[in-house]
């Protein structure tokens, strides 16, 4: 709670003196203020004067004349009340699973970076206890209990999965498709090319990496590999035709050139006009909308240069499968040999079943007709949301009494609130709140966070929500408990 000076009035004294309160505040606050006080000319300045009313000790406002009684009697505020230094009225109560806490928010300055700040905190948090254990030992501790940039860190983890499971299945695919280690080499190099160029431009744009910039690397790293994909599989059929690397490497680049342009260019044409949204929104999509086409354009540069320029001076020949057995001794060839006679068996499949519907065309718009009208009968049967349930590990529970209220009765309710809430196996920390800073003291809440996933044994945010809110309905009918 604030200091505040308290000013306690005797009724009485007011009366015998023909006293309002009013007047003594308004002549309170009239001495209390900094006024200028006029200011004398010299010859080469001018000094000015400012009458200091300031208030500084508690003496000085006992001591100060709010009226003059009869005109020469003075009337001070010691005269007709008291001076009390306190603090002002308690509007809210905070405990941390159970013990009464004070708690301090944290806000990072705009253009701050959310990591370093988070990581600062955690750092001096502990130096800070290190410190203060000698002189309170353990009666007193500092506890993170909440930590918002989790959000930013999960994140940025979800990029890098991303881009992993990206890059492993892309050099899976090619290499068993296509059956050369150097032109696996040569397509999984456009993803970490197009990645790094487009933190370049995003530096030059005056954009930094957050979660919007985050959410569209995810999103281009299955893109950014298609332009890479169609230009070295379309020159590695040239090198299937008998041609030599450098030919291969012109002829088929120029061949799918206009394709691998008008695909990456159809995805600009969706995500660039998302970056000059108006408004707060357009604040929020620039970095998504810029970051997506900046992947695309430079995955888009990395296919028509640096493709063909290593597929010509560093792609190799073309190595058939055709003719080869499989032998032990050679388990990766092996591998290859098996994927490509599969392969030959599916394209020797689906052009027999291509023969069959060119046949019967009628037949066969009858059956996709079918299909479709089952696939669309079974849109009843799917669950349906406006936002999909986010296993984010937090909630809160809300807490409501009838207005006027004493915070006493709220805090004693919230405490109880949060100790059924403790006695769910997958709470690890609650922190109650008793009012709110707006001085409702009817209103309370009580912040849950769950212990790691791995660790409730599959159980959801969603499952103990509810359990929780069943619970909250049943004990509390009066208190209209909301877990939110």
């Amino acid at each position: 709670r604030k200091r505040e000076i308290q000013i306690q009035l005797d009724r009485d004294k007011l009366k015998n003196r023909e006293m309002s309160v009013s007047q003594v505040a308004a002549s309170l606050a009239n001495a209390g203020q900094n006024v200028p006080a006029g200011k004398i000319d010299h010859s080469k300045n001018e000094l000015v004067f400012r009458t200091l009313g300031e208030f500084n000790s508690l003496d000085q406002i006992r001591q100060t004349i709010v009226s003059f009684f009869g005109n020469d009697v003075t009337t001070k505020v010691s005269d007709i009340g008291r001076v009390v230094d306190t603090l002002e009225d308690e509007k809210m109560k905070a405990y941390l699973n159970g013990k009464e806490t004070a708690f301090l928010y944290i806000y990072k300055q705009s253009g701050a970076n959310t990591i370093q700040v988070s990581t600062s905190v955690q750092e001096r948090v502990k130096k800070l206890n290190l410190d203060l254990k000698p002189l309170y030992g353990d009666d007193f501790e500092i506890v993170v209990a909440r930590d918002m940039s989790k959000y930013v860190w999960n994140n940025v983890e979800d990029v890098a999965e991303s881009i992993f499971f990206g890059i492993i299945l892309t050099v899976l695919v090619v290499f068993l498709f296509l059956g050369s280690v150097r032109s696996t080499l040569i397509t999984g190099l456009a993803i970490p090319v197009s990645l790094i160029g487009s933190f370049v431009l995003l530096f030059l744009a005056g954009i930094s990496i957050n979660m919007m910039s985050l959410l569209a690397f995810s999103l281009a790293v299955g893109l950014l590999i298609d332009d890479a994909i169609v230009v070295r599989e379309n020159i590695f059929r040239h090198l299937e035709m008998g041609k030599s690397p450098i030919k291969a490497a012109l002829e088929g680049t120029a061949e799918v050139g206009l394709a691998v342009l008008a695909v990456t260019l159809a995805v600009l044409a969706v995500f660039l006009p998302i970056a000059f949204l108006s408004g707060v929104v357009g604040q929020f999509f620039k970095s998504f909308g810029l970051g997506v086409s900046f992947v695309m354009m430079v995955s888009l540069f990395d296919a028509l240069s640096n493709a063909p320029m290593l597929s010509a001076y560093f792609g190799g020949g073309h190595t058939s499968f055709k003719d080869k057995v499989p032998k032990w001794s050679s388990p990766v060839q092996s591998i290859l040999i098996g994927f490509d006679r599969l392969q030959t068996k599916l394209e020797n499949g689906y052009e027999r079943f291509l023969n069959i519907v060119l046949r019967h065309p009628g037949k066969t718009l009858a059956s996709a007709l079918v299909v479709v009208v089952m696939l669309a009968m079974t849109a009843k049967f799917i669950r349906k949301t406006f936002i999909p349930a986010n296993d984010s590990g937090e909630f809160q529970v809300a807490v409501e009494l009838k207005p006027g209220a004493t915070l006493t009765d709220m805090s004693q309710l919230i405490r109880a609130v949060d100790d059924d809430v403790k006695k769910n196996p997958a709470v690890e920390l609650t922190i109650a709140t008793a009012g709110n800073a707006n001085g409702q003291s009817y209103m309370g809440d009580v912040y849950v966070k769950l212990v790691d996933f791995k660790n409730r044994k599959g159980v959801k945010t969603t499952a103990v929500k509810e359990e929780i809110r069943n619970m909250m309905n049943k004990k509390y009918p009066n208190a209209a408990p909301k877990v939110k």
